[in-house]
C-alpha cells in the first residue's frame, strides 16, 4: 500500500553519521518517525535493504551525490522518493533523475547542525519527479513550522553563487587581507565601531564550519565563476578608481548602487520575494 502520510513512512539516511545526517536523524525520531541511517562504506547496504524503505534521503557532500546513486539508485521502489540535502541542487537532482526510477525532491535546508529544531528555518524544495511524495513531505514541513520555498534547481544555484560563494569568498579574502595588513583581532576589533565589529563577527562564524564545504560549494556550482569574475571587475574597478583619485567616479559608483538598494527595499516590501529577508536578514536561518 503507498504511504501518503510522510509521518508513517520509513526513511533511510545514507551520510546518516554526518552532521546533518544525524540532525535530521534525530529530528524524525523525535517527530515518532521510523528513521535509519546508513553508510555505503560499512558494506550493509544492499538491493534488499534501499527497497525495505519509503523514503531515502542522501545526506552526504556534493561531489559524492552521483557515485553514490550510481550504486543505490536502482534499488530504491519506483512507489519511493529519493532527496538529497546538498546546498547545490542541479547536478544532484539530476544524479537522482538518472539513476533511478522513483520519486525525486531535491531539497537545501538552509540551516546547520547547531539548530534545535524544524521550526522557523527556511528549506528550498526542487520537485522535480514527484506527485505524491512533494505534498507529504510539505505538509510535514509546514507542520514542523518550516518555511518551504519551491524552486528550479538552475535558479536555485544561481542565486546560491550569490548568498553563498560569493560571501564565502569575500569573507575570506577579508580575512586574507586584514592577515597581510597585520591586524589584531583581539586589539584592533575594540577600535573598530560596530559595523565592522558585525562584518568580523560574519567571519568569525563562517569559519566554524568545515573549509572542505565551502570549497565544495564553490567548485561544484557552475555559475560560481562568472559570479565571482563580476566581483573581481568590480573590486578592479573601483580600487582603480581609489588609485587614481578619481573622486566622481567613486561617488558615482557608490551611489549607482544606493540606487539599486532602494529599488530593491521597495520592490520587496510590495513583492512575494519577502522570504529573501528570511534568508538574508536573520542569521538564525543561513549557517552555509
Amino acid at each position: 500500500m503507498m504511504v501518503t502520510d510522510f509521518r508513517t513512512a520509513n526513511i533511510c539516511i545514507i551520510g546518516g553519521k554526518g552532521r546533518m545526517g544525524r540532525w535530521f536523524e534525530t529530528r524524525f525520531r523525535e517527530a515518532g518517525m521510523a528513521s535509519v541511517v546508513a553508510d555505503l562504506k560499512d558494506g550493509s547496504v544492499s538491493d534488499q535493504f534501499i527497497a525495505s524503505f519509503d523514503v531515502v534521503m542522501l545526506a552526504v557532500p556534493v561531489p559524492a551525490v552521483d557515485e553514490v546513486m550510481k550504486t543505490i539508485g536502482s534499488y530504491i521502489r519506483p512507489d519511493a522518493v529519493i532527496m538529497d540535502i546538498s546546498s547545490l541542487k542541479r547536478n544532484p537532482v539530476n544524479s537522482m533523475l538518472k539513476y533511478s526510477q522513483c520519486e525525486v525532491i531535491g531539497t537545501h535546508p538552509l540551516w546547520g547542525p547547531s539548530a534545535t529544531s524544524f521550526a522557523d528555518q527556511v528549506i528550498f524544495l526542487c520537485p522535480e519527479r514527484t506527485k505524491i511524495w512533494i505534498g507529504a513531505f510539505r505538509r510535514f514541513l509546514e507542520e514542523q513550522g518550516t518555511k518551504v520555498i519551491e524552486i528550479e534547481p538552475d535558479k536555485h544555484d544561481k542565486l546560491m553563487a550569490c548568498v553563498q560563494t560569493l560571501r564565502h569568498v569575500m569573507l575570506t579574502a577579508l580575512g586574507q587581507t586584514l592577515m597581510k595588513l597585520g591586524f589584531d583581532l583581539e586589539c584592533d576589533t575594540e577600535a573598530s565601531g560596530p559595523w565592522f565589529q558585525e562584518l568580523l563577527g560574519m567571519m568569525r562564524h563562517q569559519f566554524e564550519q568545515p573549509s572542505e564545504l565551502y570549497s565544495d560549494l564553490a567548485i561544484e556550482n557552475e555559475y560560481a565563476a562568472r559570479t565571482l569574475n563580476a566581483f573581481q571587475q568590480s573590486l578592479s574597478q573601483l580600487t582603480d578608481l581609489v588609485s587614481s583619485g578619481n573622486r566622481a567616479g567613486l561617488i558615482n559608483a557608490m551611489d549607482e548602487v544606493a540606487h539599486f538598494c532602494a529599488i530593491q527595499e521597495t520592490t520587496t516590501k510590495n513583492s512575494s520575494c519577502g522570504w529573501w529577508r528570511d534568508i538574508g536578514g536573520d542569521s538564525r536561518h543561513v549557517e552555509v
